[in-house]
Parts: structure tokens; sequence; C-alpha cells
């Protein structure tokens, strides 16, 4: 989960704001060809750094696949966050990013099945939710619900969360992050990411048991008196009564990259197991990542996945794995979705209070890249576009990190280094 540091203090620099060359306008083959010796004078000081002593760093041109700089390149690291880069690509090829994850509910014989789909994104209620056709909710679904009872007043609930299998919690994960608030208890039906409540960054132990809880108050609140409130499973043969949809998987892929969302990123994993091998755990997701990388092309002799955030230490990736899938990205080839998810240096997401200083002022707004960190653990990835207006492709893993602020700072040094470095010569 990416740290917000305190920026360095700063001379007058300009707004962030993204680069003016709109993305769709800038061609991978586009631009003077970079060369490895140009690059390499550009960044080889900084990536040897104490900083980054135990680190990959891999420089790409994605126009014509030329490595352009590396170090240990192929090294098996932990990624940190930096992984959901492979779970987004894979939940786009699987998924298909304009698929919406349903929240339903059946009845039968007067019991109503809520039933998840995965959507970790739903929200308790919101401001729209008396509006015709608005935005998905809990408050919408069991509004809805109660309409389609037509007439039924007293009813059961069973919640089923049964879409997702297997352990609640990560491979490795700490199992204080639920209530430290960095990442709920991986669950098909959950609101509000199984915050305690609103205004809490601490999780709920079992995300379906409250949403079912809440879902039955509100149809209290619309004269329906609901009995026991129980986990199952929905059987097919149940009436259909209401469903209500997420945002589409392309919007949530952008979500998880630019916000660094963990939760969004298990679900999309478990997706993506489910999809594949009919496997909803972390194992399936991890598994069927892999499958669909290789059959991609990547690189992942190095690879192993162990969840879908990144959140693991367990986890290992090397840079060039990383770099192959941004550079599919940046030539169009596939899972251009990414492109739009990666954070924008000074402007968005986990990059936004990044690259505030006279040494990185180049990369503010040209750089898009997906952050990572855990204990010990600093990664950065991502495109920029550098003063030839080519975008170069660049993957930093850095493992036994004793000091965040100094990792972080050379990382985005070495990016903005490519963003101004006219490396044809």
């Amino acid at each position: 989960l990416p740290l917000a540091l305190p920026a360095e203090a700063a001379d007058s620099l300009p707004s962030p704001s993204p680069s003016s060359t709109p993305w769709s306008a800038v061609s991978a083959d586009g631009g003077a060809v970079p060369t490895p010796s140009a690059v390499r004078s550009r960044i080889d000081d900084l990536a040897q750094q104490k900083s980054l002593k135990k680190s990959g760093v891999v420089v790409v041109d994605p126009g014509t696949d030329q490595v352009l700089y590396g170090k240990q390149v192929s090294r098996a690291l932990v990624p940190a966050s930096v992984t959901k880069i492979l779970t987004a690509a894979a939940a786009v090829e699987v998924l298909g990013a304009s698929t919406r994850l349903a929240t339903r509910t059946t009845e039968q014989a007067n019991v109503v099945y809520l039933i998840g789909g995965g959507d970790a994104t739903l929200p308790r209620s919101l401001a729209s939710d008396a509006q015709p056709n608005g935005p998905a909710s809990l408050r919408r679904l069991a509004r809805s619900t109660a309409t389609a009872l037509g007439g039924t007043t007293k009813v059961d609930v069973v919640f089923d969360d049964s879409l997702f299998t297997g352990r609640p919690l990560g491979p490795g994960w700490a199992k204080r992050f639920p209530n430290a608030g960095v990442a709920a208890p991986v669950s098909a039906l959950m609101i509000d990411q199984g915050r305690k409540s609103r205004s809490s960054r601490a999780r709920v132990a079992d995300p379906a048991k409250r949403a079912a809880q809440v879902f039955a108050n509100i149809l209290e609140n619309r004269g329906v008196s609901v009995g026991r409130v129980s986990r199952g499973r929905a059987p097919d043969s149940a009436k259909e009564l209401a469903m209500v949809e997420s945002a589409t998987v392309g919007e949530m892929v952008q979500r998880t990259l630019t916000e660094s969302d963990n939760d969004v990123a298990e679900s999309l994993g478990h997706l993506v197991g489910k999809g594949l091998l009919n496997d909803g755990s972390f194992a399936g997701g991890a598994r069927a990542t892999s499958q669909v990388l290789s059959r991609a092309g990547i690189d992942t002799q190095d690879l192993a996945l162990f969840d879908g955030s990144g959140l693991s230490p367990r986890n290992r990736v090397s840079p060039v794995t990383i770099a192959d899938v941004l550079t599919d990205v940046a030539t169009e080839r596939r899972w251009t979705e990414l492109a739009q998810g990666l954070a924008v240096a000074g402007v968005t997401g986990t990059l936004a209070n990044r690259f505030t200083t006279k040494a990185t002022s180049s990369g503010r707004g040209v750089v898009r890249a997906k952050t990572g960190t855990l204990t010990g653990v600093a990664a950065l990835a991502g495109i920029v576009i550098d003063a030839d207006k080519r975008p170069i492709v660049f993957a930093i893993i850095g493992n036994n990190i004793t000091s965040q602020a100094r990792a972080r700072d050379t990382m985005d040094r070495i990016a903005s280094q490519l963003a101004k470095c006219g490396c044809s010569s």
C-alpha cells in the first residue's frame, strides 16, 4: 500500500499537468530511436546508487523491443503493488474490459437470496438511489427487491458469497491488514469495501455477512419483515428479483492502477481464476494470471504469484516481465486500458504527491506509472514520453530497501531523466 510522504521542498515549480501530447497521438515507432549508450549515460549513476543496491532496472524501447538499459533484468524480486499491472492485464484478457459485475437477488419459498458477483466497489448507498437507472448500490438493490416481492411481507435472507473460495487473506498477508485498513478479507459480496463504517479504514472480519445484515435492515425499512439471515447457496431454480451492475472491468482496472486499490485488485484476480480455471481463489487467480501472460508471449520464467494485489511478500517478479506487459500496452498490441490507469506523475493517484523536486520536475505530467511499496520494497514501473515524443518503458524493483524516501527519489529521478532525454544520440 503506497504511503504518502511529505514532498521535498522545492523552488517554484509549474503546476503539474498531463503531457500536452495526447496518449493516442504518441506512436511507439515515432520520434528518434533512442540508443542504449545515450540512455546509460543518463541513468546509470542513479541506477547504481546505494539506495537501489538490491534492485532490478530495465528500460525498453517498445517500438523496437530493444533493451536500452538493464541491471539484473531477470532477477526475481518482491514486486509489491506493481503486481497489479499483471492482474489488470489478465482481467482485461479473461473478463473483457466492457464486462460489468452483477450483484443479484432471487427468491424461492419466501427466502430471498443475496448473491455476490465479485463487485468490490459496491457501496451501501448513494445520493442518487432515488433516481431510476442510477449507479449500483446495496440500497438500490434492496429497494428493487422489496418492490419485486410484490406484496410478500415476511422473508428469510440467505447470502451467497460462494463465487470465491479458499482463505479470505492472501498467503503471507499480515493478520493486521484488515484492521489496519490495508485490505478487506476477500469476498464475492461486500459493501463499502468491507469497512466497519464509511469514516473508518478498518475492515470487518466477514464482509458478506455485514452486507447481508445491512440488506436485511433496508428491506425492513421498506416494509418487508426479515427473519433469519444466514449464509448459503442460491438454488438455480429460484426466481430472479433484482440486479445491480458495477462499473466496467476496464474502469475497475483503471481504479486499481491509479489508486493501487487492493480490494478491487483481489476481486479481479479471483474473477480471473474463476473465469479461466473455475477456481475463484488466491491460488486460482495466480495460476490463471500466469497462464494468460505466458500465452501472450510474456516472459514468465521467473514469475511466482500468490495474490493479485502484491501484498504477499512471497510474490516474485522480474523487471523484464513487467516491462514485457507494458511494452504491449505502449504499442497497443493489447491491454490498452492499462495505459489510462497508470498514475500520472505529480497529478493523479499514488503519484500525485511525487515528482515535486527540481530534479524530478521533467517527469511531472509525462510519466505514467504504477508504484509499489511494502516493508523493504519499493518499485516503479510505467511508460514515459521522452523529449522526442517517443514512449519508453521502464521497470524498477528494489528490495532490501532501508529508506523508502531515498529509493523513491532515485526512482523518480530515473524516470525524469528518461522524460527529458533526447536519447537518440
